[in-house]
């Protein structure tokens, strides 16, 4: 299959040696070469091991040969083992886009794709407040920005930062340009007028939730008797008090935000929860002819699948804690981390495409644990780039994966929404 063909070339000695002449990293490939180092991050992640020079020099050891510690950990301490680690995630997400040729279904098919974006802390000792400083005095941390793909079910992106640093300008550094005709997801952290304006100017589409205090102005609904236009423009609390809020109530409303030549021409949708729990508002850019109110309510809702995803990566492989201060090491390891996701993931796809089973039905969760069993095995294979043996154990590993991650009625009711709406990699 292509999927796997392409997995395998990204440890490729070919493909590793443009990644790191283009980077200039670890020029004198003496005993920790670029292959090796990336081996054995990807092996520590699908074994859950946490980011620690110890764990992976001993995983080091074990596989290749002895080497001192201040020499192997130099081959993650520098501004260049941050830009080979990082390609080599770019390069891993590209194998799996490009060979899958999966595309979203149902009422997602109109769009290229739909991302997530969130952050997740990871911890660093406490030595380490000055380069990484966190929101509390006496503890160090960074802040790991990563963007999610609904149509291929991999972290596509991923920059990291200081934990105090925002999580906006760190999304505008890593998404400087939306990609036309893609549905961002976002939640209240990257609420700003701006980021509505961008999105119209690339020709891209988002999905907010709305902040209680923005104020913004109704001047028209869409209901049964179809779209009204309003006569004058008025606040939404004076909207929603002569409608209806009762439970199960849907909003379509035509919004401005903003005064004079700033004005932003938006759609807001909304859905009533009946009682306590009150009135949740969503502002986006996606017409009504693309979907309806009810369906963009439930749209939104898929991006709790970055929240399971960051517990999967934090607490099944570890990525939550790092045991070294040293900046560059923190984003050399985190970045090598991902690229485990994304051979576990790009399996996984592969196992889908084999079995002619909708992505949606293998759980993620599952197929990592599976392939945790083969992880050493796996490893192997991709040091020695041994192509039939690899080829051998992804024909093997397939029906396994099928047998242990096939879920066809999913348990969760999220999951069932990304079925349902198309989102093939949810």
């Amino acid at each position: 299959m292509q999927v796997e063909r392409q997995l395998a070339d990204v440890f490729s000695p070919k493909v590793v040696d443009r990644l790191r002449a283009e980077t200039g990293y670890n020029p004198r490939q003496r005993k920790a070469t670029a292959l090796c180092v990336l081996v054995i991050v990807v092996q520590a992640y699908l074994l859950g091991q946490a980011l620690s020079f110890a764990r992976l020099r001993a995983l080091f050891i074990a596989r290749f040969e002895a080497i001192r510690p201040r020499a192997f950990q130099l081959r993650f301490k520098s501004p260049a083992a941050v830009a080979f680690f990082r390609a080599a995630l770019t390069e891993a997400v590209a194998s799996v886009v490009t060979a899958a040729g999966i595309r979203l279904e149902g009422p997602l098919a109109t769009f290229a794709d739909v991302r997530i974006y969130d952050g997740t802390v990871v911890r660093v000792p406490v030595r380490g407040k000055q380069a990484w400083p966190a929101t509390h005095d006496d503890r160090a941390g960074a802040k790991l920005l990563l963007g999610y793909s609904l149509t291929h079910g991999v972290i596509e992106r991923a920059a990291i930062a200081a934990e105090t640093k925002g999580e906006l300008p760190l999304w505008r550094t890593l998404v400087p340009t939306m990609e036309r005709n893609v549905l961002y997801l976002l939640d209240l952290a990257y609420f700003d007028r701006d980021l509505f304006r961008a999105a119209a100017k690339d020709g891209a589409h988002v999905l907010l939730r709305l902040k209680s205090r923005t104020k913004v102005r109704v001047v028209g609904h869409r209901g049964p008797r179809g779209h009204v236009r309003l006569s004058r423009p008025w606040a939404l609390s004076t909207f929603l008090q002569v409608t209806s809020t009762a439970r199960g109530t849907t909003y379509d409303l035509d919004v401005e935000w903003d005064h004079g030549p700033d004005t932003l021409k938006l759609r807001l949708v909304g859905l009533s929860l009946g009682g306590h729990a009150g009135l949740r508002f969503y502002l986006t850019t996606v017409p009504p002819s693309r979907l309806s109110a009810a369906t963009m309510v439930e749209v939104y809702r898929l991006r709790w699948l970055i929240e399971i995803l960051n517990r999967e990566i934090k607490q099944e492989a570890d990525i939550g804690r790092c045991d070294t201060a040293d900046p560059h090491a923190v984003a050399a390891l985190a970045y090598g981390a991902l690229v485990g996701h994304v051979l576990v993931r790009g399996l996984r796809v592969c196992a889908a495409l084999r079995s002619g089973l909708p992505l949606t039905e293998l759980r993620p969760l599952a197929v990592m644990h599976l392939l945790r069993a083969y992880a050493v095995a796996l490893v192997d294979l991709l040091a020695d780039h041994d192509l039939t043996g690899w080829h051998r154990i992804v024909e093997r590993i397939t029906p396994l994966i099928v047998q242990m991650a096939h879920e066809p009625k999913p348990s969760r009711s999220r999951r069932r929404i990304a079925g349902r709406l198309g989102a093939s990699g949810g």
